[in-house]
């Protein structure tokens, strides 16, 4: 190594540690790690019961949001994936209901990993204790296909 490599990388270093990466830079790269799984199918988000793609109401809504229910439903490789997101004074629990082609494993993944899900004969699930974060559900398909949902802050 001559002068001038050992110059630059004592330059390196010092900027690191006096400036380091922006968070929206730390949270770009957390977001590309989480989605090393590049050969999964998309299921899209097709209805939001929060967003334009409504779902229709068919019960009074309830009078504090923070303790409502949260309806989605993703459609794609296959499967549908209805969840509903429960809050009661911040704990969160996520009802869930896969339809189509049958499901070998299926997992949610969230900023703390990647947490298998039981799913019944009948494709319904419940996940409890939960925190408010990203989360996406990934399928194992029982013909071997991979289908996930996008990422999705509850």
């Amino acid at each position: 190594m001559d002068h001038d490599d050992k110059l630059l990388a004592d330059l390196r270093r010092i900027a690191g540690s006096v400036d380091g990466p922006p968070a929206s830079v730390l949270e770009a790269a957390r977001a590309a790690f989480l989605t090393r799984d590049l050969d999964a199918e998309i299921a899209h988000l097709v209805a939001d019961s929060r967003g334009p793609a409504a779902f229709e109401q068919v019960r009074a809504a309830p009078e504090d949001p923070a303790q409502g229910h949260w309806l989605l439903s993703f459609s794609g490789g296959g499967v549908q994936i209805d969840l509903e997101v429960e809050s009661d004074a911040g704990a969160l629990r996520l009802v869930g209901m896969l339809s189509g082609e049958p499901v070998e494993e299926c997992a949610l993944r969230t900023e703390s990993g990647s947490h298998p899900v039981t799913v019944d004969e009948l494709g319904r699930f419940v996940v409890e204790g939960l925190a408010p974060g990203p989360i996406r559900m990934f399928c194992r398909l029982a013909g071997g296909r991979r289908v996930t949902t996008r990422w999705i802050r509850i």
